[in-house]
Formats: structure tokens, sequence, C-alpha cells
């Protein structure tokens, strides 16, 4: 027998049949609860990574992540982008724009949008809209051009095509006493893009002169937009970029009279979006360690009862010279065989219900038409599995059912053989 004599009698007393049918019953409601708990907690951290990715991804892939306003238009945007880029390594793209909000007026309906105008040829740079693009072009928006892209949601609900009118409404002040005086702007339907519905439903493109026009500005860039390599540091680059713009303007020969800098951030637009997704991934991880612990708990009740039924066979053990602490690290091994059995399972069944499940609720949502994500900025149930995530769970579920065995092991250890064989 080369495995040690714990091992070796804990795996016997694990494999052994038992006659106890309640004891049977127990072990297999806590190993369950073990899988269910386990696998429950790899798929809700999983998903709800999936939304931060999806965030980080999708909606800071189309909204500005750090944008320098400038308080007059830009006529040559580059230097101060370029002072901001050789500056801080974080930012990895740099684009014009000026934004706008308004309304689309559309056969008599009005809907609120963001109006962006952007540049098609440094958009890229800092926006998922050309990869996006479901009809149309991103280049159809020339300088000057009169064209527009909208989102699929804004298509559909109002049944446009390309090359139909669609009008702008832009409130302005007014030097009378009405105080804002709407404009109207009529632009051609170029290209249609698709996101999100939440995205799809807000953002609208022009051309950025066109932009520029629709707010009475000269020609020129109002902010520049920043694109980043860790959205989450997004703070420190917007400090950064602020800092390196001024000393930008600061080294100018001759300039501009007025101009100054500020600087934002996307935490200060869906900075509560993240934060709400933090919270609950905190707050379900939390809720379904209960799950863990409360199995856990059964791994106790199972092993007492164990430890109950095989006190004749600890008593012989110990009449052939067992130790106490023989007798403990064997039932030790017994629970853990019966916790690590019971995580790996959930561990498998976890990986694949992550693995499945946006398809699945995809398939769900489009076979039974709930349109549970028509208010969210993904279609399906996104899902990031994170090693370090899995890490934790496993190590911590374990670490877990090693402590559940100390009582129960402990009891066993002290058992008298007299009195265990007593009536035997």
């Amino acid at each position: 027998m080369r495995r040690p004599l714990p091992l070796f009698i804990g795996l016997r007393f694990t494999r052994s049949k038992n006659a106890n049918k309640f004891l049977s019953f127990i072990s297999v409601v806590s190993m369950a609860g073990l899988i269910l708990g386990v696998a429950a907690l790899i798929v809700v951290t999983s998903v709800l990574n999936g939304f931060e990715q999806a965030l980080s991804s999708r909606i800071l892939g189309m909204v500005p992540q750090v944008s320098i306003y400038s308080s007059q238009p830009l006529q040559d945007w580059k230097p101060y982008a370029q002072q901001i880029q050789d500056n801080d390594s974080n930012v990895i793209g740099a684009a014009p724009f000026v934004q706008a909000r308004g309304m689309l007026s559309i056969a008599g309906e009005v809907n609120s949008t963001i109006l962006n105008g952007i540049e098609p040829r440094y958009d890229p740079a800092v926006s998922i809209l050309k990869e996006n693009m479901i009809a149309g072009d991103l280049d159809s928006l020339a300088t000057a051009s009169g064209n527009i892209i909208l989102g699929k949601y804004t298509v559909d609900k109002f049944g446009l095509e390309l090359g139909d009118e669609v009008s702008i409404i832009i409130s302005k002040p007014s030097d009378s006493s009405i105080g804002m005086t709407p404009t109207f702007h009529t632009y051609t339907l170029t290209g249609i893009f698709h996101v999100s519905q939440e995205l799809d439903k807000w953002m609208s493109y022009i051309a950025m002169d066109d932009a520029s026009d629709v707010l009475n500005l000269s020609h020129g860039a109002v902010a520049i937009r920043l694109n980043l390599q860790d959205v989450f540091v997004s703070k420190q680059s917007a400090d950064k970029a602020l800092a390196n713009a001024t000393n930008t303007l600061q080294t100018l020969s001759n300039p501009p009279t007025g101009l100054n800098f500020t600087a934002g951030d996307w935490t200060q637009t869906h900075g509560s979006l993240y934060s709400a997704i933090r919270v609950q991934k905190t707050i379900m991880s939390l809720l379904l360690f209960l799950i863990i612990l409360v199995a856990a708990f059964n791994v106790v009740s199972t092993l007492v009862m164990s430890v109950t039924d095989k006190r004749s066979d600890v008593a012989i053990l110990k009449t052939f010279g067992a130790s106490s602490q023989l007798i403990s690290r064997i039932f030790m091994i017994q629970g853990a065989v019966l916790g690590a059995f019971g995580i790996i399972m959930g561990l498998l069944l976890g990986l694949f219900l992550s693995l499945s499940i946006p398809s699945v609720s995809a398939w769900i949502n489009s076979t039974f038409s709930l349109g549970l994500f028509d208010n969210y900025f993904v279609e399906e149930l996104p899902s990031d599995i994170q090693l370090l995530d899995v890490v934790v769970i496993l190590v911590s579920s374990l670490a877990m059912v090693l402590l559940s065995t100390i009582y129960p092991s402990r009891s066993a250890a002290r058992i008298e053989p007299v009195k265990a064989l007593k009536g035997e």
C-alpha cells in the first residue's frame, strides 16, 4: 500500500456503501448545494464581467472616453492632440468633434438626439462607429455634405431608407424676449449603424463643419476626443491631457486670445452605470457565497453523522494503534473529497452555463419576442469568464469546506474505544 494510511482509509470511507439512507441523502444534498452554489457564483460573476466588458467595448467605444473642450473652435487641433499622445501612453487615438443636443423631426414626430459632428478620416481612431455600419458609408460625411448617419432603432422606428430626408431641430439663444429660438436643418440619410438599442436611439452623426454651421460657430474643433488603452484610469488621463493641452497653448508664438481648455471623461456621463455593475457584482457574490457556506454546513452535518455511524470502525482503528491525529486526518480527507467533488462539478457546470448563456438568452429573447434587452446596451446576456474570479471562487469554496471538517474530525479523534465498542 503506497498511499498514506489516512488517505487510504478516508477514501475507503467515502466509497463505502452505507446502510444509513438518511446519511446518504444528506451527503447528496451537501454535494448538490456545493455544485449549485459554485456554478451560480461562476455564472453571475461571468455575466457581470460581461456587462463590464460590454460597457467598455460598446458604449465607451461610441461615447468620448476623455474629451478636451476648447472655449473657441480650434482651426488646428493636431498639435494639441500630438502633445497629449506623446506624454501619455494610455492615449492611443485622438480626433476632433463638435457635439450638440437636438430633436429629430420625421413625419411629424420628434425624437431627442445627440448630434455629433465628426471627420470620417479621424473618427475610426477613437470610435467603433465605422465597424458597426450596417448600411451606407461613414465616408459619406464629407465636409459640408448635408448627410446624416442614424442608428438602426431610429431608422426602423420611422421606416426610413437611405436617401430619405431628416430634419434636425436645434434651439439657439435669441436676442428677442422669447429666449430660445428653434432652427430647422435638413439632411439626407446616407448611413445606418447598429451597436445597441440605447445608442441607436440617441446618437446621430453629421460632418463636423455641418455641426459648426448648426451652432453658428466658425469651422474647427470644439473638442478633442481621446481613445484610451485602459478606460478605468480615464480621470488620470483627462488631467494629463488638460495639462498637456494648456502647455501646448503656452508654447504658441501667437496664441488665440481668450482660449482655454476644460476636460471631461466618461465617468461623468456613464460612471453611475459602471458603479451599479460593480455594486451588483459585489452583492451578488456575497449572497451566493452564503449558498456555498450553507453547503459547507451540510458537509459538517454529513461528517458528524458519518463519525457517529463509524464509531465502531474508529474504535477498532484505535485498538490497532491509530493515533488521534490519524483519525482526525481520515475524516478531514473524507470531507475534503466530498467537497472537492462538488466544487469541481460546480466549476464544470458553471463554465458550461457561462459559455452557453449568451446564445441561449438571445435565442429565447428572439424566439418568444420578449424584448428583455430593449432598455439595455446589450442584446443578449454577455459573459466574460475571468481566470482570477474562477480561482478565487475555487480557493475560497475549498477553504470553507476544509474549515467545515475541523469539528467533525476532532470529534472522531476523541472517541474512546472502550465506550464505542461497548455493546457491539
